[in-house]
């Protein structure tokens, strides 16, 4: 047995938007969710390549979405295309993907920059806050996969 079989497998999280997807991937650990780059998205891009690329550098095994619920908890248009792209990835990357409810990270990822004295209106533009709630969408992940163990 390696190094390596010893360490939990990596996890990619996907925040997906209607202008920008914010990404994380989990730490070799598995302990911490780190922020990667945003992509940027529009009508008809396909972003499998990008993701795939990063799944292969990072040794991806698994991949968490954010599931957009209304503050309901019910299902929009936003949740059918998140459902869609996250088959699609399944499928063409030969990953398992979870969803997992993202209400709020988004307002949570942008008081928390605040809070650190950084300006949301800049970071929207760079998608820092999308790099942000993909990072809280994980982290959540893992804080309920731990404990459920």
């Amino acid at each position: 047995m390696s190094y390596d079989d010893d360490l939990p497998p990596r996890i990619l999280a996907v925040d997906p938007g209607q202008k920008r997807v914010g990404l994380a991937v989990s730490d070799p650990f598995g302990n911490f969710a780190v922020g990667l780059d945003t992509i940027s998205n529009h009508d008809g891009k396909d972003l499998i390549p990008e993701l795939a690329a990063i799944c292969q550098k990072y040794d991806v095994k698994q991949i968490v979405m954010g599931l957009p619920l209304h503050m309901s908890g019910e299902e929009g248009v936003s949740s059918q295309k998140a459902r869609e792209m996250a088959a699609l990835l399944s499928e063409k990357l030969n990953l398992p993907v979870a969803l997992m409810d993202e209400r709020l990270t988004s307002k949570i990822a942008e008081q928390t920059l605040r809070d650190q004295g950084i300006s949301s209106s800049k970071n929207r533009k760079k998608g820092i806050i999308d790099q942000a709630a993909a990072m809280r969408i994980l982290q959540d992940y893992m804080d309920r996969q731990r404990a459920k163990r």
